[in-house]
């Protein structure tokens, strides 16, 4: 059983990770060439945030680079502690006061992509990231499926 549940948790962690990296990627090319960085800086500024074109920027650059890394699972802790600070951000000082609905421009959004980022921060991209490949867990087999001690001929 215990085998059963790190395979569940390893896709349940590419699924979230290739997901969120979607939405991510997307939001930054939205802000950047849809939107447009003039009108984020105007969001920004009106929630009076310091150097509101800097925040812009960065937010576009973490959005489009964070996101690839995630799909490929790469700094996998590090883009979900970006998520986390990101939108608690958002949500303190842009979505101050507003209503909890999104389609009110409230907060939901924003706490759902904090709370998934937490989850991506605390476990990493999964055995089927390429985090794996540098960063493995002392306690981790590093397989993906594991063998079943049953089919393992004893050869003594």
């Amino acid at each position: 059983m215990d085998a059963f549940l790190k395979v569940v948790r390893d896709i349940a962690l590419l699924v979230a990770r290739i997901v969120a990296g979607v939405v991510l990627v997307a939001h930054g090319w939205q802000r950047w060439q849809i939107i447009g960085l003039d009108k984020q800086e105007a969001l920004l500024q009106a929630a009076g945030l310091p150097a509101p074109y800097g925040l812009a920027v960065a937010t576009v650059i973490f959005e489009i680079i964070g996101g690839t890394l995630l799909v490929f699972g790469l700094a996998t802790p590090l883009i979900g502690l970006g998520m986390v600070v990101m939108n608690v951000a958002i949500i303190l000082t842009v979505k101050s006061g507003a209503a909890f609905y999104l389609i009110d421009g409230g907060w939901e959004y924003n706490a759902i992509l904090a709370a998934l980022g937490l989850l991506l921060l605390a476990f990493g991209s999964g055995r089927a990231g390429l985090d794996a490949l540098f960063i493995r867990p002392s306690h981790d087999s590093g397989t993906l499926i594991e063998d079943d001690p049953r089919l393992i001929k004893d050869e003594s």
